[in-house]
């Protein structure tokens, strides 16, 4: 009991100090931020099923300035590479596009090559050459992908279904993966994939920068026949004649940059959070190249 009564004298005594050096605690510094220096800022997506490639180019802010003033370049050269040979020049969408892309290729303009390794090189008046570099990743296939329409549970109270994948994941490499649910949606005479918001109770999944989407890496499962949940919000076993998985085989850049990019969000409102430096792989900007072995599987009963 009496050393009790000491610590709570120590204590009552570090209140005092703390109080007495109030000034100390008030004490406004004034830091010159660095000078900032525009960067291009690169978000660039392909895939082997469907984008052959598109690009939203914007510069960078300083960190005083307001984020809104990150605008978009306008009258690039965005070129894409195979080793020394041009492989295609991208075109710009143009002012009035509503797309969330301004650079693109064509879609049909490209067939990748599966393990070649591509190169993206932007040119823009005002900043240095900015290059990315991606190698198209192997085919990893689904082995099944199973409808349940009872699934799991994450939080009290929800009522969810179940899609179950398997696939084999290559032994002695790190791999990479990106899965969502999907569902075909007809608006009119166009004809879509809509994602569902899927979520996952393996602790090998985690939210991509994509919401909807969950990323995968292999550090717990390397070489094994792998069996991954896909929750999603409740479906009865009719509705699965259009349901599809999305399943994506990525870059190890790919996976850090949906990583970090959703770390920084999550983060976004919480002013003790410590800051999170994005991944990127863009030499003379920010960013991410990367480009996708994508394929779309049909649920099954």
């Amino acid at each position: 009991m009496k050393n009790l009564y000491l610590i709570y004298v120590q204590i009552f005594v570090l209140a005092l100090t703390i109080c007495s050096c109030e000034d100390a605690f008030t004490t406004t510094l004034e830091i010159e931020p660095p000078e900032h220096i525009d960067r291009l800022v690169v978000q660039a997506y392909g895939s082997t099923n469907g984008m052959d490639l598109n690009v939203f180019l914007t510069k960078s802010v300083g960190l005083l300035e307001d984020i809104s003033s990150n605008e978009s370049v306008s009258g690039a050269e965005v070129t894409l590479w195979k080793g020394d040979q041009l492989v295609a020049q991208l075109e710009e969408t143009g002012s009035s596009s509503n797309f969330s892309y301004n650079y693109f290729l064509p879609e049909g303009s490209i067939t990748y090559q599966k393990g070649a390794t591509y190169r993206l090189e932007v040119v823009a008046d005002g900043f240095e050459k900015a290059i990315g570099t991606a190698t198209v990743p192997n085919d990893i296939p689904l082995l099944r992908q199973k409808f349940e329409e009872d699934g799991a549970s994450l939080d009290p109270g929800d009522s969810n279904s179940e899609v179950e994948i398997e696939f084999q994941d290559p032994p002695n490499q790190e791999n990479f993966y990106e899965v969502n649910v999907s569902r075909i949606n007809t608006n009119g005479s166009n004809t879509f994939y809509e994602e569902e918001f899927t979520e996952t109770y393996d602790p090998g999944g985690q939210q991509g920068l994509a919401y909807s989407n969950l990323i995968i890496n292999d550090l717990s499962f390397d070489g094994e026949l792998k069996k991954f949940p896909l929750v999603i919000r409740k479906f009865n076993t009719q509705a699965i004649d259009d349901m599809y998985v999305l399943w994506r085989v990525t870059s190890e850049a790919h996976y850090l940059f949906n990583k970090t990019a959703r770390e920084q969000v999550n983060q976004d409102d919480n002013p003790f959070a410590s800051p999170v430096q994005i991944f990127s792989n863009i030499e003379n900007g920010i960013g991410i190249f990367s480009i996708v072995n994508e394929d779309f599987y049909k649920v099954d009963q």
